[in-house]
């Protein structure tokens, strides 16, 4: 009789227990919790770069090159355009492309993904006859610029 007790007992507590554990979650509920980042993208460490040559400085149809780095940063598929004219000095203007990546003047990343990677600007220019243009210093403005596609 006194096992049976013990075993009554333990039976009852451990219910009451039970029920009291059951009776503190009357009730639950859940939610999502979620957010939308924006698409975006960054450009850095472009800077001012200098023309040179390795032809006779001056002479006619001397072709000028230079390059810089900028490093492109997005959390998605982006189109890096470059736009730039003919450097100029005043009135006169020397014929001047453009390149990015040893290719064209747009490029695009790859799609569906995040994108960080360093890439090379090049411009070159060409000068005609030596009369063509005076001597002096030359420049002009390029622009990069980043769309969403």
């Amino acid at each position: 009789m006194k096992m049976f007790k013990k075993v009554l007992l333990v039976t009852v507590v451990s219910s009451l227990i039970s029920g009291h554990a059951l009776a503190a979650n009357l009730d639950s509920d859940s939610a999502t919790v979620s957010m939308a980042v924006s698409q975006y993208a960054a450009l850095t460490g472009l800077d001012d770069f200098v023309l040179s040559t390795t032809d006779t400085d001056g002479a006619a149809g001397a072709v000028y090159s230079g390059t810089d780095s900028f490093n492109l940063e997005s959390n998605d598929q982006v189109r890096v355009s470059l736009s730039g004219g003919d450097l100029s000095n005043g009135t006169d203007s020397v014929s001047t492309s453009y390149s990015m990546d040893d290719g064209g003047t747009t490029f695009d990343t790859t799609a569906d993904s995040v994108h960080n990677g360093t890439h090379t600007v090049a411009a070159s220019a060409t000068l005609g006859a030596i009369s063509a243009q005076k001597a002096g210093a030359y420049s002009t403005v390029i622009t990069l610029t980043v769309a969403a596609l």
